[in-house]
């Protein structure tokens, strides 16, 4: 029993607190195609159009002039590229269609910009569905790492409220483990772990959102996507664990009245064993 108590606390905590690398070299990333859009947005940056003209999908996209291409091109900072980081990619198969977007962040000595690239594949050709740039005042470490400082009453709020959850159903789970429960304790200590709905907020942006039908593994979630992503905090409503207080009280009387029974059940056989003894003595 107290294995299974310790597994529970660590998926716990792990489901709680959790950063998901994606980074190039990740293998979650397709590196031909990843390869491809980083090629293809530096053909971007040195105004090398034939290349990029050559890739669009007119059929979707339409015709792209070389007067808007000037005006994407004019959003990256001028200067000699420092670094160029793959910050997020996305991958769906929609009708045998295989779909990519690639999001690349650069560093210019003079500045920062961020990019991303939508493509599609098809038969082993690539075709480019659409490009944006993105100037940015700093890295997307920088602009999206967790600080207390400068935040709104509804940040404090929402941080306040995760950790009560995350505490309060942790310590539920405690006692509901070494509370007496007649029948199927495994399924309340399984319904103490879960939180009910979800209230979601970006911590960069403010942004926020609410899901009735969501279940969070110990009420709550905090993660990033990535390093360079913001973190987001999801909390949801612990009822198994309210409705565990409101029948803890019952589940001890009928332990207790199960026990009683239990003992009373003995002491009957004991007394039975003990008349037929001295029936056979006598």
């Amino acid at each position: 029993m107290k294995f299974f108590n310790y597994l529970i606390l660590l998926i716990s905590l792990l489901s709680v607190f959790s950063v998901k690398a994606d980074t190039a070299n990740s293998f979650l990333v397709p590196q031909e195609e990843m390869m491809f859009a980083k090629n293809y947005l530096q053909h971007l940056i040195d105004r090398n159009y034939d290349h990029v003209l050559r890739y669009i999908d007119k059929d979707e996209v339409g015709v792209i002039t070389r007067e808007k291409l000037d005006n994407v091109v004019s959003f990256f900072p001028t200067g000699d590229v420092i670094s160029t980081e793959l910050i997020g990619s996305h991958i769906n198969i929609i009708d045998s269609v295989w779909n990519g977007n690639f999001v690349f962040e650069y560093h210019f000595d003079t500045g920062w910009v961020v990019a991303n690239l939508v493509v599609k594949k098809i038969g082993g050709e690539i075709k480019v569905l659409g490009f944006n740039v993105t100037p940015t005042q700093a890295s997307q470490k920088e602009l999206n790492k967790f600080e207390l400082a400068g935040k709104t009453v509804l940040h404090y709020l929402v941080l306040f409220t995760t950790v009560f959850v995350f505490l309060f159903i942790l310590v539920t789970l405690v006692i509901c483990i070494k509370t007496p429960i007649p029948r199927r304790k495994w399924i309340w200590v399984l319904f103490v772990l879960g939180g009910v709905g979800s209230f979601s907020l970006n911590w960069t942006s403010g942004a926020y959102a609410f899901k009735l039908i969501e279940l969070h593994l110990v009420g709550v979630g905090i993660g990033a996507a990535n390093e360079y992503a913001p973190w987001v905090l999801n909390v949801g409503f612990p009822l198994g664990a309210i409705l565990f207080w409101l029948m803890r009280g019952s589940f001890i009387r009928k332990s207790e009245l199960i026990k009683s029974q239990e003992i009373e059940s003995q002491a009957l056989i004991e007394v039975k064993e003990g008349d037929v003894k001295e029936s056979n003595t006598l």
